[in-house]
């Protein structure tokens, strides 16, 4: 076993585990963990959710005309001087489905998902349950279902940010290739529909979003759109990615771990403090109740109550890529399409994610209900921007995102009429890092341990992948009644690795972004870092798949291998992966010229040999992905007549 590689677990009994007699004594504690009290989660009851909505929304009432309601005022959610809202669709339409939108709860009930009220229920107050999993958001819900279906006694509790934190919302092929992986491994088959936008109930699936493709629009301040400054990879249809509405989502995966067996405390309280030591924290909550467990997993956000039970020597640092990000979800945005045409293959930018790229940053764009025409849609929008370049005002976030867009002619068009229904945020810090992630008797996992950029649909990834080495790790743990900091060793190591070169591919897009012939550079290698993750992953599950039980099943995909993979790879992506990262860094150090680096990317993507020819990856001028039948074949033919081994062992199914 490699030093970052995770011990696989044996299967469990289904039966919730009782604490061991090996559990460690709890250690008298003269100091409380607290948490913030802000942002507290409501309980997502559609009666709540409603009031809400009618209190931060620029929903018409029956007194105001359509179009003309009064400008929402809550945090900064106005809209542009002089702009107008569009009206919210008649009662029953999509409107009811997505009340949610704006204040973070789900209007989708709490039930479990099917009828086995045996396997869940509220934790027993007296009782040390194994396990409490802090932040009931999608990392958590997928992590608590996955420890549930594996027999360990687990309580999955509400933290008091879990619904104002803004989350990545976009998928990738690769994302539902982690999906899949944790509905097949540990027998959870409902995580399988979050990359599978068709597989989802209707009644998520009404106010999420289907991912047709994926856009880069390029310009500068002052200037229009180039129409051959324009980039789209389309996603092949069989993938039919998602964008993930997040609080109807999170309700839905909430629901699922119930349904596995997981516990929540009577009405979703959320934590306010953690006391006690190893064997026995507990965990007070709002209403004043307390939730005994032997072991936390804390992934509440940056207030993270275990993060100081680390030592003082233990903080969220920096990371290299610093970018100051504001968000919000906004209505009535206009189709992209209407002002930048996508080129000769192409398809309309508001079918997919849409990225508006500029020197020192970039508007990302996510529009739900975008599969049921002539549906009112909201479009989720998260900007990054590069301190040196667009650096810090005292402008509220709203403000700045006006001024910003003014000055791009396109963005201006677009948002002319935009009113924002979840208010807009931002701050000063917001990419971090935990030097120090495990402790005796806990460990800071996701968005605890770290936390970057929404873009390129590495957020949503990112959870996924470390819940899946999470869950290797406890049910190892529960397993072998091993809960010591050794034990856990590893995934800390994996989850730094892991938020290291999230930190390199974020650093390397700000970069890129000076200027377009380097973007465009870039972008090749983004998707080919995807394509190669989602394909050989996909290669390594069905392998493990196809020999069940037998020992060592899934260590193909429990080592950490550099560049961000944890499974076999063909090494000569590694490599241009590598040299990429260079050559960006030697531009964001004003050592290359931008022109000069895009050539040097672009000579060694024709000359590899592992890439299929056919895709043009090396040309400049191919600037639209399109995967269709006849392509699919001539890759299959170049697969088996000339790759390399693993890659065609990735492409094939022999």
């Amino acid at each position: 076993m490699g030093a970052n590689q995770m011990p696989d677990p044996q299967p469990t009994d289904t039966a919730a585990a009782a604490p061991s007699p090996k559990a460690p004594a709890a250690k008298p504690t003269t100091r409380p963990t607290t948490v913030k009290p802000t942002a507290a989660r409501a309980a997502a009851k559609p009666a709540a959710a409603m009031a809400a909505m009618a209190a931060t929304t620029a929903r018409p009432t029956s007194a105001a005309t359509p179009g003309t309601e009064a400008t929402p005022t809550t945090s900064g959610a106005t809209a542009r001087p002089g702009a107008t809202a569009p009206a919210a669709p008649a009662a029953g339409a999509w409107w009811e489905g997505a009340q949610a939108v704006g204040v973070g709860d789900s209007a989708l009930p709490d039930e479990p998902l099917d009828d086995r009220p045996e396997r869940s229920g509220a934790p027993d107050r007296e009782r040390v349950h194994e396990v409490a999993v802090l932040g009931a958001h999608l990392g958590g819900g997928m992590l608590a279902a996955v420890l549930a279906e594996g027999g360990v006694d687990v309580v999955l509790v509400d933290a008091p940010q879990d619904a104002s934190t803004p989350a990545g919302e976009s998928t990738v092929p690769y994302t539902a290739e982690v999906f899949d992986l944790l509905a097949r491994r540990f027998d959870v088959p409902e995580l399988s529909a979050l990359g599978h936008f068709g597989q989802l109930p209707t009644e998520v699936r009404s106010t999420s979003g289907v991912k047709k493709s994926i856009g880069f629009v390029y310009s500068e301040p002052g200037r229009r759109v180039r129409p051959n400054h324009l980039l789209q990879f389309n996603v092949p249809s069989e993938h039919g990615e998602s964008h993930l509405f997040r609080p109807d989502i999170e309700a839905w995966v909430h629901r699922a771990a119930v349904t596995h067996g997981a516990r929540i405390p009577a009405g979703r309280s959320a934590l306010t403090a953690v006391r006690g030591g190893p064997g026995d924290f507990r965990i007070e909550l709002a209403d004043g109740s307390t939730v005994r467990a032997r072991f936390v997993v804390d992934m509440a956000g940056q207030d993270a109550p275990m993060l100081e039970r680390l030592g003082p020597a233990t903080v969220l640092q920096s990371l290299r890529h610093s970018s100051r990000v504001l968000t919000a979800h906004l209505r009535g945005v206009l189709p992209l399409e209407r002002q930048v045409v996508p080129g000769v293959g192409g398809k309309p930018w508001s079918g997919g994610t849409t990225h508006f790229v500029f020197p020192g940053g970039w508007v990302q764009q996510v529009t739900f209900n975008n599969h049921v025409p002539g549906n009112a849609l909201v479009t989720s929008v998260a900007v990054s921007l590069d301190p040196k370049i667009w650096p810090q005002t005292t402008l509220s976030p709203a403000q700045e995102f006006n001024r910003l867009t003014a000055r791009f002619p396109e963005l201006a068009w677009q948002f002319e009429t935009a009113v924002a229904v979840r208010p807009w945020s931002g701050g000063d810090q917001w990419q971090y890092g935990a030097t120090r992630t495990v402790g005796e008797g806990f460990l800071l996992l996701d968005r605890s341990a770290g936390r970057n950029d929404l873009v390129l649909s590495r957020d949503v990834t990112m959870t996924a992948e470390l819940v899946h080495a999470a869950a290797v790790a406890l049910l190892s743990a529960h397993r072998s009644n091993d809960w010591s900091t050794a034990h856990f060793r590893p995934l800390e190591s994996f989850q730094a690795e892991l938020i290291e070169h999230n930190d390199r591919l974020l650093e390397m897009a700000l970069a890129a972004t000076v200027d377009f012939r380097l973007w465009n550079a870039f972008c090749r290698v983004w998707l080919l870092h995807s394509m190669f993750a989602a394909l050989s992953l996909k290669r390594a599950r069905n392998d493990a798949l196809a020999r069940p039980g037998t020992p060592g099943q899934w260590q193909q995909v429990d080592q950490y291998r550099g560049c961000g993979f944890w499974f076999p790879v063909y090494p000569g992506f590694a490599v241009l992966f590598d040299d990429a990262y260079r050559v960006l860094r030697q531009v964001s150090e004003d050592r290359l010229a931008p022109g000069e680096a895009a050539d040097r990317i672009f000579a060694q993507l024709a000359s590899a040999s592992f890439l299929p020819p056919l895709f043009g990856f090396g040309d400049p001028q191919d600037r639209y992905y399109n995967f269709t039948p006849p392509k699919r074949l001539k890759v299959l033919l170049w697969a088996k007549r000339s790759a390399p081994p693993l890659v065609r062992r990735a492409l094939t199914r022999g």
